[in-house]
């Protein structure tokens, strides 16, 4: 999650105290995800670092404390707009544990390895039906949490092709005899 990008198009809207920016964010994820004040202050600390943010002035906090204000710059205003512009993007060279594991498993005699697949296969659909339970018991508006659910059924159901295309390619492989 970009902690940096969110903050920076909430500041688009208005000029911010890093409590209303934590407070803000909450509200537009349903308070799914949860940020703490380190990670928005140490956040804040870069951006103005990075000349993305200026302190704009200092209010008083209901406990009378002194925060400061800060509003996004012409630069801050450029990397906002390149993030809404550009997609989101895993990075292929990502360890995927998944990968790892099937690929070590593959060639050991002291590892069944249709039973490594079943296993992970089993978990991956007990995952789709709690998360469809979750979505059944969700609102159905359109919120932060919905869409994260979604996109996790949509994760899994890959995790459970990935699992099938493995098993078909060593069914094929098996079928050509073993390796030279």
């Amino acid at each position: 999650m970009s902690i940096r990008h969110s903050l920076l198009a909430l500041l688009t809207e208005q000029p911010r105290t890093p409590a209303e920016l934590r407070h803000s964010f909450h509200e537009a994820t349903d308070n799914f995800w949860t940020l703490n004040m380190g990670q928005v202050t140490q956040t804040l600390t870069r951006l103005e670092r990075d000349g993305c943010i200026t302190p704009v002035g200092s209010t008083l906090t209901a406990t009378g404390h002194e925060a400061v204000s800060y509003a996004i710059t012409d630069e801050g205003l450029a990397e906002i707009a390149a993030w809404w512009t550009n997609p989101v993007l895993r990075p292929a060279t990502e360890r995927d544990e998944l990968v790892i594991k099937v690929s070590l498993a593959i060639d050991r005699s002291d590892v069944d390895f249709l039973d490594v697949l079943d296993t992970q296969r089993r978990a991956v659909l007990a995952q789709i039906q709690q998360v469809n339970k979750l979505l059944r018991q969700t609102d159905s508006s359109f919120s932060a949490q919905r869409l994260a659910a979604e996109r996790r059924i949509f994760d899994l159901e890959s995790d459970a092709r990935f699992l099938d295309r493995v098993e078909a390619m060593m069914n094929d492989s098996s079928r050509k005899g073993p390796k030279p």
